[in-house]
């Protein structure tokens, strides 16, 4: 069909070009025929004649050939141009139509676009299809998550692996520059990857090189690849960027090359996730202690690998197991229950997204069946009051298959002028709907309208045209044409099929709007569950700024110390600044933030072996600024010293879990030493409001060292009011010091967390809205032409005695029956396919009650309501007029 349409496209632009080439050909056989007849013996003028005469005639011969080349392609143009001024004749069906296909094929395209990029597309990088990431999996891990693996690890792997040409390692990179002027440094998205990267991904650097095997040695000197985007914004794009210097805190970073436009690698390293793309890249240095398996190590590199030509991903799975194999064997500690495997880059990318991505591609193609199923009842009412016309162009001569490919040329110039609109409407949406998609969803820059997005969609309208396009079309070959000119003499009720066909087309379109309005009921439900979970702190206008020493120094003990007094001086400052209602430090992991330490805990007198606990360092003020509940004994206070006796708070989970929330105060325990239990605080909900209390102790601040730390500020409305007082704070107290500043609130880190079930829920939400009212649409179109063909009959019932609430119960009744056939069938489909989504809900189950009673209340509303209007106009019918009225 498409192909079919672009041919008719091509014939419609170049219809005097073919016309041309004909005649010429025509002129070329009658000179042949007459050299033929020239030939022998005959006069040129009577050798013309003849062959003209041969031929049929000139003016025949013409008409007769350009039928036969032509009369497909006039015939389509002229269905064409009857369509659209059809159309253009019925501005309000028009109107309502094309408004229902440009929400709808809008919705779909935008959801299309996002699921494309994300999800169904190849990697823009060379034999995508031949990257593999290989980590480690924890065998006893349910969700059989692919997690990072250690350097030593990594390189071993890379020494002794032969199924992949190469194998990179990625990792997170903290760059920051800044300027002579500027009092903080300025933060840069880096990646820390090895010198294989490049080659593995097959893309190199438009400018400059890339990475070599000897970058990777400690002791060279700093270098960076930056991005495109860097490249034009900070250098403008300068052609000698090589060689140029980025300047930080740290180090001093030589550019020895320029990435391409648009390169992304789609694995977001940075712990919080950003949508930002990377800036800078540097060479992954590895440290001595990298090198050999001792006690530390740590799981913080991503690696990916390119297979070998003729090697399969299970062959290329079997070797790496076998090489870890060989590894454990050597230290089994560092392999316990732990196993290797090989999976496409791809499917990794997109695993955590693809089932919810595909959730939402499902829940707008529903919207487009319901406009699909809507349109296919107005166009068969449409058709219906169209009969006598039909009827007639079949008593003149049209046959059969010209009313069929008239009505439906009509429904596809209606279905592609409707996605020309909702493309532009999708094009118009799409850059709000990607700051709305989470963080954590890869190639969001990708997301783009191209020819392919565009292909599509031109295909999904031409089939969603024809579809609607078949009711008329089936209404049209049930009556004779004789019949039909009957009807058209008085049409007082329609034939009994086209009736059960308008039924049941509303029943549907109902039914698929109830299923939609309980999966929009059902993620509502979730969200406000998950929204509503106690956290135990209260994370409204908390600002958060973590500070961070850029390197290690020679003696670190002493400059953790350092760095820890620079902290409590920075935070007296900001605790004096205006609007500040309260402000601590907490030197471990912030609550919500996805950060946080362990430590050995251990009980003095009892047999506990193994055991670790979250461990945080704070200042006095920690508590009350999170606003964390006091439940037994005391708080920190500014006597809790060095030199005074090391004290402990503990959480609610751990006080029960060893003690007893009331036994608790007075034990010692070990943590960072032995300490004696001086307060229980309630629980928090250090990972989200989907994660279990866990078990936490805090220390003075005043008692330990750390070479970061955060301030944790809570202010007295908006903290950005606040925001450069505070950077001033750390800036005059770290001035001349190599640190690092990140900044965000507690909300912030908050929507991080539940932002992608808030993103369902209003897309689903606003898709059960949109299918509502197209399903409203329907019903209100269906009623109000089934008052109009039973106006006649009405008007006898009125003539005959009958009340105006009779005929109005009468026709609401009718109402009312499509509408519990339609919620009967949609309940049930709706608790089906709440079955199969039961794994993206949270505290909700398939079987909420109030869901499904609030499906039923509105529906049945809105489907009432819409045919209210055309009862009422039934209700005031006038039996003269109608009986009078052809």
């Amino acid at each position: 069909m498409l192909a079919r349409l672009l041919a008719f496209a091509r014939g419609i632009a170049r219809r005097r070009a073919i016309g041309a080439e004909f005649d010429e050909e025509l002129q070329f056989h009658i000179e042949q025929a007459v050299d033929a007849q020239v030939r022998r013996g005959v006069t040129p003028d009577e050798a013309r004649r003849v062959a003209l005469v041969e031929l049929g005639g000139m003016t025949a011969t013409t008409e007769a050939v350009r039928d036969v080349r032509t009369m497909r392609l006039d015939r389509l143009w002229r269905d064409v141009r009857l369509a659209v001024r059809s159309l253009k004749n019925s501005p309000a069906f028009s109107m309502v139509a094309l408004a229902v296909l440009a929400l709808s094929i809008g919705a779909t395209t935008a959801i299309f676009t996002v699921v494309d990029a994300v999800v169904l597309r190849g990697l823009p990088f060379d034999r995508p299809d031949r990257l593999v990431v290989v980590g480690e999996r924890n065998v006893h891990d349910d969700a059989a998550a692919l997690h990072k693996t250690t350097p030593q690890t990594f390189l071993d792997w890379r020494d002794r692996q032969d199924v992949l040409t190469g194998l990179a390692a990625v990792g997170y990179a903290e760059i920051s520059v800044q300027g002579d002027q500027d009092p903080l440094p300025r933060n840069l998205r880096g990646q820390r990857v090895t010198a294989d990267f490049f080659p593995v991904v097959g893309v190199t650097p438009v400018r400059g090189r890339a990475f070599r095997a000897e970058d990777e040695q400690p002791g060279r000197a700093a270098i960076a690849i930056i991005s495109y985007q860097l490249w034009q914004q900070q250098f403008g794009g300068r052609p000698d960027v090589i060689g140029a210097r980025l300047r930080g805190p740290r180090a001093t970073f030589e550019i020895v090359g320029v990435m391409p436009a648009g390169f992304v690698y789609p694995i977001d390293t940075y712990l919080l996730g950003s949508r930002e793309p990377v800036d800078v890249y540097v060479p992954y240095i590895f440290a001595s202690s990298d090198r050999v398996r001792g006690t530390d190590y740590g799981y913080n590199l991503h690696v990916v690998g390119r297979l070998r030509d003729g090697v399969s991903l299970e062959v290329a799975a079997e070797r790496m197991r076998q090489l870890t194999a060989a590894l454990a064997a050597e230290t089994p500690r560092w392999f316990e229950d732990s196993e290797v495997r090989v999976e496409p880059l791809h499917a990794f990318m997109t695993r955590s997204v693809r089932s919810w991505m595909m959730l939402l591609l499902m829940a707008v193609s529903c919207v487009l069946l319901i406009a699909c199923v809507n349109l296919a009842n107005l166009m068969l009412v449409r058709a219906t009051t169209r009969t006598r016309e039909l009827s007639i162009r079949a008593a003149l001569g049209a046959s059969g298959w010209d009313l069929v490919r008239a009505l439906l040329i009509e429904s596809l110039v209606l279905s592609l002028i409707g996605a020309a609109m909702g493309v532009v409407l999708a094009w118009w949406g799409l850059e709000a709907l990607k700051t709305a998609i989470p963080i954590d969803v890869p190639r969001v820059s990708a997301i783009a309208i191209d020819l392919r997005v565009l292909v599509v969609i031109t295909a999904v309208a031409t089939a969603t045209g024809l579809a609607f396009g078949l009711a008329p079309v089936l209404q049209l070959l049930w009556p004779s044409v004789g019949h039909g000119l009957q009807q058209g003499e008085r049409l007082s009720t329609a034939g009994p099929r086209a009736h059960w066909l308008r039924r049941a087309l509303v029943v549907t379109e109902v039914a698929l709007a109830v299923v939609l309005l309980v999966g929009a009921g059902l993620f509502l439900t979730s969200f406000a569950r998950v929204t509503g979970v106690g956290l135990g702190l209260d994370v409204q206008n908390v600002h958060a700024v973590q500070v961070r020493l850029a390197e290690i120094p020679d003696d670190p003990e002493r400059a953790a110390r350092r760095n820890r007094d620079h902290l409590l001086r920075a935070l007296a400052r900001v605790q004096s600044l205006p609007g500040v209602e309260a402000a601590a430090i907490a030197g471990g992991g912030l609550p919500l933030r996805g950060d946080l330490r362990t430590a050995d805990f251990a009980i003095p007198g009892r047999q506990l072996s193994g055991l670790d606990i979250d461990f945080n360092q704070v200042s006095p003020e920690y508590f009350d600024t999170l606003k964390v509940p006091l439940l037994r004994g005391r708080a920190f206070t500014s006597g809790d010293v060095e030199a005074s006796a090391p004290v402990v708070v503990l959480n609610r989970a751990a006080a029960a879990r060893y003690f007893g929330v009331g036994e608790a105060i007075g034990q010692v325990v070990n943590v960072a030493g032995d300490r004696t239990v001086v307060g229980v605080v309630d629980n928090v909900r250090h990972d989200g409001p989907e994660s279990d209390w866990r078990t936490q102790a805090f220390v003075p601040i005043t008692q330990s060292r750390t070479f970061g730390a955060t301030l944790v500020v809570r202010t007295t409305h908006g903290a950005s009011d606040v925001v450069p007082g505070i950077r001033q704070a750390i800036a005059t107290e770290f001035a001349g010091l190599p640190v690092r500043v990140d900044e965000g609130t507690l909300a912030e880190y908050f929507d991080r967390l539940v932002e992608r079930r808030r993103f369902t829920m209003l897309l689903v939400g606003l898709f059960g809205a949109l299918g509502l009212a197209i399903a409203t649409v329907g019903i209100y179109g269906v009623m109000a032409y089934t008052v109009t063909q039973r106006t006649k009959e009405i008007g006898i019932r009125v003539a005959l005695g009958a009340r105006p609430s009779a005929i109005l119960r009468s026709v609401l009744g009718d109402a009312a029956a499509q509408l519990l056939a339609g919620l009967t069938l949609g309940l049930t489909g709706g608790w089906m396919a709440a079955r199969l989504v039961r794994s993206f809900l949270f505290g909700t189950t398939p079987n909420e009650p109030m869901v499904y009673a609030a499906v039923v209340v509105v529906l049945t509303a809105a489907g009432l309501t819409a045919a209210l209007v055309p009862a009422r106009r039934a209700a005031r019918v006038d039996p003269v007029m109608a009986l009078r009225a052809d």
